[in-house]
């Protein structure tokens, strides 16, 4: 069976390839002046793996300040002019637009340059890093990129988590202003209204915490031979090391009930103490991120951005057991993916709404992602 799994499988989301690094023309460490008094924290799972990232960086955790700039292959002589800047989601890097979890596919990127694109893509320092800090690195890297390839604009693909980073940005909640640099916004998978995924799906917390996977748990103690031990810091608290996370959360329990099959659904949810865990509780949780969905859900795009969204409705994913039947990607909710009224408000334009049956994953690299992509900035 072992000839059939990625190699290095055993640490469950913490897969990579060797050589990942070959997939791009060149990577360069940057950093961000603004962010370099910053700290973040650390846990052993979320630390960075890939021995190519490492050694860009330079360390296995590297601060906030500092970033991964990506250039594909045709990065300057493309036929496009307007380049594309990929922003990878929670728990990935940018090898997550090439190579995914080493199953051997042609990433979103790969396909794009033979499109004619001029592709970058960023990996953050902290792969469940602080929102606000990935908005400054965006807002960086879009200065470099345009400088780079002397474009006045940029064109966003945001998968997941990275969405946040961007629409800080382009709604003028970062610490840099927007500048009027963005052409079109893509969001694939973003959880738009925010994600109670940790807290819905409590068993996924055991598995995560079993594996070592480089996932966020909504417990701060688990049962171990019948004591509860301090797990806080992988949970997703303020006093975990996944600070971003918090930030993405929203309560969706009101429309879609919970599964009361899942172990200690109530207490994970609402906190308390179960039979096998302890939770502080969603609302808590919420309180930990600054209720950032709320706030962007009062601020809207800058006006001159085009923007689509797309949503995949296929809830199985193969490291994961299956959902129930809330139409979702396996991880984040469609109807939180479509979630744009409040984004498009003050004028931003709303080009296209689509839902495939794909799955959180094969956004990242199913064919006709990127034809729907090409699609929405050229038509």
């Amino acid at each position: 069976m072992n000839d059939f799994l990625p190699k290095n499988w055993h640490y469950f989301l913490r897969i990579y390839g060797d050589n990942s690094i070959r997939f791009w023309d060149k990577t360069i460490l940057y950093k961000v002046d603004s962010l370099s008094h910053l700290t973040h924290s650390f846990c052993e799972v979320n630390e960075q793996l890939d021995p190519d990232l490492i050694s860009a960086f330079g360390t296995k955790t590297p601060p906030p300040a500092h970033y991964l700039l990506h250039f594909s292959k045709g990065w300057d002589s493309n036929t496009i002019k307007t380049p594309i800047i990929l922003v990878h989601g929670a728990g990935l890097d940018a090898t997550s637009f090439t190579n995914l979890y080493n199953m051997g596919y042609k990433g979103l990127m790969q396909q794009l340059v033979a499109l004619g694109y001029r592709v970058f893509s960023i990996t953050f320092a902290h792969s469940h890093g602080d929102n606000y800090h990935q908005a400054e690195v965006l807002a960086d890297t879009i200065t470099k990129v345009k400088n780079l390839t002397n474009s006045e604009k940029v064109n966003i693909i945001a998968h997941s988590k990275g969405g946040f980073a961007a629409r800080l940005y382009m709604s003028n909640l970062a610490p840099t202003s927007y500048r009027d640099d963005v052409n079109h916004y893509i969001m694939l998978g973003t959880p738009n209204l925010g994600t109670d995924y940790s807290f819905r799906y409590p068993s996924i917390s055991y598995l995560i915490y079993l594996s070592g996977g480089n996932g966020v748990i909504a417990w701060d103690k688990v049962k171990c031979f019948n004591n509860f031990i301090d797990i806080s810091e992988r949970a997703i608290y303020s006093d975990g090391t996944f600070p971003g996370q918090s930030q993405i959360l929203y309560a969706w329990d009101e429309e879609y009930p919970l599964d009361i099959s899942q172990q200690d659904w109530w207490t994970t949810y609402y906190g308390g103490t179960g039979f096998i865990s302890s939770s502080r509780g969603i609302k808590k949780a919420i309180a930990d991120g600054g209720h950032l969905v709320e706030k962007l859900e009062n601020n809207s795009l800058h006006p001159d951005i085009t923007c689509s969204v797309l949503a995949g409705d296929n809830s199985i994913l193969s490291v994961f057991p299956a959902p129930s039947s809330n139409p979702s990607d396996g991880i984040v909710l469609v109807d939180s993916v479509l979630n744009t009224a409040s984004m498009c408000k003050k004028g931003a334009q709303l080009k296209e709404k689509t839902i495939m049956p794909l799955n959180h994953m094969e956004l990242l690299y199913d064919k006709r992602v990127a034809r729907w992509v090409h699609h929405q900035l050229t038509n």
